[in-house]
């Protein structure tokens, strides 16, 4: 399958969702039972001051939420939905994100630590400073999403899509780009790894901002 034929699978979310639970007693409950938080709508909630154990989110919807203080073991999402979300510094490690759908979320500092990501969606979502470590990304896009000094450490990449991302001066190690475009990708100041750069696909403007890294100079001559 080429680039341009794979398409995220959406989130699945029944039409009626459930709105008669504050979202951080609904955590807490789950976490005491063991059990995932499922089927429901959160508007205009706060979940902090939360840390160690599981939680589990499946087909929930958050509309302009906040996440804060929030550091627990591991935390999941399965066929949810978050708009206009505030979730800066969320730390998630070893999280598991699938059929996930972010629009218009801010999202700086999020640390995804071992974390599998699979069919997710970032929509114009605000990342500076995003930190990625060893984790697997897979049918993922970020549409749109201004990612200034992320960085990229030991991350396996499958399909992924950058559409018209920020990722001025982010930064890549251990990380091949073998088939990535960030051909319409904003990407000055940018540093990668010589051995990452290997079938990476970008315009002839983008590669004169990167001859440093290549190690040449350009004349007119």
């Amino acid at each position: 399958m080429t680039v341009a034929e794979w398409k995220l699978d959406a989130p699945d979310l029944p039409e009626n969702l459930r709105e008669d639970y504050p979202l951080r007693p609904a955590a807490l409950q789950a976490m005491d039972d063991d059990e995932d938080v499922s089927r429901r709508l959160f508007c205009q909630q706060t979940l902090s001051a939360l840390s160690g154990g599981v939680l589990e989110f499946k087909s929930c919807r958050f509309d302009r939420c906040t996440f804060e203080n929030v550091d627990v073991s591991r935390m999941s999402f399965v066929d949810c939905e978050f708009v206009k979300c505030e979730m800066s510094n969320l730390p998630l490690r070893g999280a598991a994100l699938k059929r996930v759908q972010l629009t218009d979320c801010h999202l700086t500092g999020l640390l995804l630590e071992k974390a599998s990501l699979t069919d997710v969606s970032f929509q114009r979502c605000m990342l500076d400073y995003l930190s990625l470590s060893e984790s697997k990304l897979d049918r993922v896009v970020f549409d749109q999403c201004r990612m200034r000094e992320s960085l990229w450490v030991n991350v396996k990449l499958g399909r992924v899509r950058f559409l018209e991302a920020d990722l001025t001066k982010a930064e890549w190690s251990y990380t091949p780009l073998k088939g990535q475009d960030l051909s319409n990708c904003h990407i000055d100041g940018i540093r990668i790894a010589l051995p990452d750069l290997y079938g990476l696909r970008l315009t002839s403007a983008q590669l004169t901002a990167l001859s440093g890294l290549l190690g040449v100079v350009l004349t007119d001559r």
